[in-house]
């Protein structure tokens, strides 16, 4: 394992928790999207929209920009790392276009880009949340 600079050792243990094989990160507090892409940018406050279904009733439904569209929360979703490692991401809220890539290379059993994919998460967590 290459070595790690210190500030990036302390930033790991205050995101991550290890427990064997497993890394796990809690991200019931995160604003950003945690996927592989390149967003930063916090999630906007839901918007207001209005269905045929609601719209005579005068209420609006409130439409979230990551999914859940709901406003919920995945409970996880699994990276495998390396052939032995896990990256674990719980209760996550997650941009559209990392729920599909991740959805696909699940589905279709693409390790090699789910390996690539989780580390360039951890990098985004590691950079982002301090």
């Amino acid at each position: 394992m290459a070595a790690v600079s210190s500030a990036t050792a302390a930033t790991a243990k205050q995101i991550f928790e290890y427990d064997g094989d497993i890394i796990s990160v809690d991200l019931s507090n995160v604003r950003i999207c945690p996927g592989p892409c390149n967003n930063t940018m916090e999630e906007p406050e839901p918007s207001s929209i209005y269905t045929t279904q609601n719209i005579d009733n005068n209420c609006a439904n409130e439409m979230h920009y990551f999914k859940p569209y709901s406003g919920g929360k995945y409970a996880r979703f699994c990276y495998p790392i390396n052939n032995t490692q896990t990256l674990i991401l719980n209760n996550l809220r997650i941009c559209a276009s990392c729920h599909r890539r991740y959805l696909e290379f699940s589905e279709e059993n693409c390790t090699e880009e789910l390996m690539s994919d989780a580390k360039i998460i951890m990098k985004k967590l590691e950079k982002n949340l301090v």
